[in-house]
Parts: C-alpha cells; sequence; structure tokens
C-alpha cells in the first residue's frame, strides 16, 4: 500500500503517540500512589517516587508537543505533493 506521508510525519504520530502513552502512565502512576494513600495509610509520595512527576507528566507532555510540531506541516487532502 502506498502512502503519501513523509518521514517527519511518521516520526510525528510516532510522538504524539508515545507521549500520549507516557502521560496515562504518569496519570495511573499519581492514582495508584493516592490510592495507597486512602487504603494503607502510608505517605502519599516518598524518595524516588517523586521521580513520577517530571519523567513522566514532563517528558510525555514534551513528546506529544514535538510531534504536533512536526504535525503541523502536513497538509491535508489527498494529493498533497509539493
Amino acid at each position: 500500500m502506498a502512502t503519501n506521508l513523509k518521514m517527519h510525519e511518521h516520526f510525528g504520530l510516532l510522538l504524539v503517540f508515545l507521549g500520549a502513552t507516557w502521560l496515562g502512565f504518569g496519570l495511573y502512576g499519581t492514582l495508584l500512589a493516592a490510592n495507597r494513600l486512602l487504603l494503607a495509610n502510608v505517605p502519599l509520595i516518598a524518595g524516588k517516587e517523586l521521580l513520577i512527576f517530571p519523567i513522566f507528566y514532563g517528558l510525555g507532555a514534551l513528546m506529544l508537543v514535538f510531534g504536533k510540531i512536526e504535525l503541523r506541516e502536513a497538509l491535508p487532502g489527498k494529493n498533497r505533493r509539493r
């Protein structure tokens, strides 16, 4: 099957997918820590768990934005060759 997507557009789609996945992992980790506080009466976040926020949310948001920047140049329509 032939495609008219350029290489940077494939890379942009991959970055959007990975960014959304990393944001989902961050949300899961945050909810898991919050549920532990409610159910087991342990501290909400301590030690290495504090890295959840910059790693998952930060990198996920960066990948999502960089993917959107790569896809911004994509022209809609069937015949989009330049």
